[in-house]
């Protein structure tokens, strides 16, 4: 089922054919301006910006483009609030190779490794990007089926080792959330999945209302003392040890201020990489959340059960 977007500026009529769950780049070249027209994937908004040369090239893969009359191209009237806003969508959408294995949160180290030449392809593909960053997406706990949230994951030399069997091991950290956009498609090679996504670190939220925004700021200063108890009931049931507890709060850091970032935070202690055991996995539906009340109702709700269950009050697992 396709939907058709026009764009009309002056003599200029662009016609783009897309599925409705597809965002496509449109790229044109003018001798007046470089044009980039954001087709997305509603009923009826189409969004256009003027774009840099090196995105003359970009995005042509999944489009059907028809122009007329482009000598008769004009700059959109756009103010420079519209071209921030604009840059900023157009900053948040990028392609990147995906790795399935586990969900992950800002923040959070995971280590892997493997000694399928795929593995190493994926690697070397990494490694010479310019960001050095590829994507982590994790299972749905429920359906056992691949997720289309997760985060981008760093990858350094320094954090590469090869040992004696062949393997090579990676650690890497998590750091922005993203949601795949439309279908992943195999890299040139057949050795691992790109996926066009949209990162949602910055994505515009709605505003919590008096009420919803007093009880989230209750749930989250009642947070440290929360955490106090939740550190000493590990260590006295041994689901783990001093050493263990400092690795996951030095690579999660300080306990921020901010109420969505508290909550990220106390997911990410209570639901580490490895798991501990001692609470339900609680990471993909914090990435799914879509406001901060709810991601500091899940944490409260998280740390409070792996207490219960911890205590013997009532058992999760």
């Amino acid at each position: 089922d396709t939907n058709t977007c026009f764009l009309r500026h002056q003599n200029l009529w662009c016609h783009c054919s897309h599925y409705r769950s597809l965002s496509t780049l449109v790229a044109m070249n003018s001798p007046r301006m470089n044009i980039l027209c954001l087709f997305v994937a509603s009923r009826s908004l189409v969004s256009a910006w003027v774009a840099p040369a090196f995105l003359r090239n970009g995005g042509a893969r999944r489009s059907s483009l028809n122009i007329a009359s482009r000598d008769d191209l004009e700059y959109l009237p756009l103010s420079s609030s519209d071209l921030s806003r604009l840059t900023l969508m157009r900053e948040r959408h990028t392609t990147l190779p995906i790795v399935i294995s586990e969900a992950m949160l800002p923040g959070q180290v995971l280590e892997m490794g493997s000694a399928d030449p795929k593995f190493i392809q994926l690697l070397q593909q990494v490694l010479s990007s310019e960001t050095g960053e590829f994507g982590m997406i994790g299972l749905n706990p429920h359906t056992g089926r691949p997720l289309n949230i997760g985060v981008t994951v760093a990858l350094t030399e320094n954090k590469i080792n090869l040992d004696d069997n062949g393997v090579w091991s990676i650690s890497v950290k998590a750091k922005k959330p993203f949601q795949v956009q439309g279908e992943p498609w195999m890299d040139e090679t057949s050795s691992f999945y790109l996926a066009d996504v949209e990162l949602v670190d910055s994505r515009e939220e709605p505003e919590l209302d008096d009420d919803l925004l007093e009880e989230a700021q209750a749930m989250s200063d009642a947070i440290p003392e929360l955490v106090e108890e939740w550190l000493k009931l590990v260590l006295s049931t041994e689901a783990s040890d001093v050493e263990g507890m400092s690795k996951i709060m030095k690579d999660i850091g300080s306990m921020p201020k901010e109420i969505g970032s508290r909550a990220v935070w106390v997911a990410s202690l209570v639901n580490p990489c490895p798991a501990l055991g001692v609470c339900l996995e609680v990471r993909p539906a914090m990435l799914a959340c879509k406001n901060d009340f709810d991601r500091i109702m899940l944490a409260t709700a998280a740390i409070q059960g792996s207490m219960d269950h911890m205590s013997g009050k009532r058992k999760l697992l």
